[in-house]
């Protein structure tokens, strides 16, 4: 058992006894159906002089499913959990200096400063636990902050650097042109170095403007990186997600 599963397994017994020793918090749950829109991708954790455009973003089609409960504490006061299905993925081209990357050209790999255009794909699609403290702003509004742990249930990385040259190596290292065309590019794939274990930080504002119905929206970033931390073939890159939705009130 790793220490994620070991985490997850002790947090679900604690609430289970805790739930199980006041019957009455448990009765005076609110239980939600989620169902949203998602917006985001991974991002560099610092966008330094590398970037120096985006030529073109794409979102992609993504969403988020959960079921989510908040057990009061008082008055004001409510830990919020649930069980979420999200689905992020993003296609991102951007022209960048001096950036360090790893690709492979034909049968050739390649490693140094790259200048020109990359290209980058990424799909993920994560089961995640958020733990958080809901505050009640109004009996119609809520605001919620907390931790999120997630596992990555398929993870996909891939793209090319293209119409550029890299400098093997070293900033002053052999210049080798880089192409736009499949076989003249330089590839990546980066599937088998990304985690599968994410946490991070998970923020949320609900509002009920009917007694079943309500809108919410909900901001994640990963503290944990996208890839292990060994991988040093791109600069760091983290998750952050953003999503609009609708809730159907269950109890």
């Amino acid at each position: 058992m790793t220490t994620a599963q070991r985490i997850l397994t002790i947090t679900a017994l604690l609430a289970t006894l805790a739930m199980g020793a006041n019957a009455s918090v448990l009765d005076s749950a609110k239980v939600d159906v989620r169902l949203g829109y998602t917006v985001g991708g991974t991002i560099p954790t610092h966008m330094g002089n590398e970037i120096r455009g985006i030529n073109s973003f794409d979102p992609g089609l993504n969403f988020a499913v959960s079921a989510e409960a908040s057990l009061p504490l008082s008055k004001r006061w409510a830990i919020h959990s649930g069980l979420r299905y999200e689905l992020g993925s993003m296609d991102v081209d951007s022209r960048v200096m001096n950036y360090d990357i790893e690709v492979v050209r034909g049968d050739e790999s390649l490693n140094g400063i790259f200048m020109g255009n990359v290209r980058i794909k990424s799909s993920q699609r994560r089961i995640s636990l958020p733990i958080q403290a809901e505050f009640k702003a109004s009996n119609t509004c809520s605001l919620r902050g907390g931790l999120f742990m997630g596992w990555l249930a398929s993870r996909k990385f891939w793209g090319w650097a293209y119409d550029g040259y890299l400098r093997e190596g070293t900033p002053v290292g052999p210049k080798i042109a880089l192409g736009t065309e499949p076989g003249d590019r330089g590839d990546f794939e980066f599937d088998k170095s990304m985690r599968h274990m994410q946490w991070g930080i998970d923020v949320g504002a609900d509002w009920q403007f009917h007694r079943r119905w309500g809108v919410f929206a909900e901001l994640t970033y990963s503290l944990s990186g996208l890839f292990k931390s060994n991988f040093h073939s791109v600069q760091t890159l983290r998750p952050m997600y953003g999503t609009l939705g609708i809730m159907y009130r269950i109890k």
